[in-house]
């Protein structure tokens, strides 16, 4: 009775990894910019200060919507 539940266990966890390796990726999440396009991860040492520099934009931009909204509230 063990082996026929571990037998069950193996089918099923089989069946899940085949079915997520089969499986379509999910989109990669980007934030965007102020100008609407997508701010990508450094792939070398030279573009780690543009990226973040973006990067504070983006923060800069979220905390000024964000106060606006508070204070709109108050």
């Amino acid at each position: 009775m063990r082996l026929i539940g571990l037998l069950l266990a193996l089918l099923a966890v089989g069946w899940l990894v085949t079915t997520q390796l089969k499986s379509t990726p999910t989109p990669s999440l980007d934030a965007e910019n102020g100008a609407g396009t997508a701010v990508q991860a450094p792939r070398n040492a030279e573009e780690l200060k543009a990226f973040e520099d973006q990067v504070t934009r983006l923060s800069d931009q979220q905390n000024a919507k964000t106060r606006e909204a508070l204070e709109q509230i108050q």
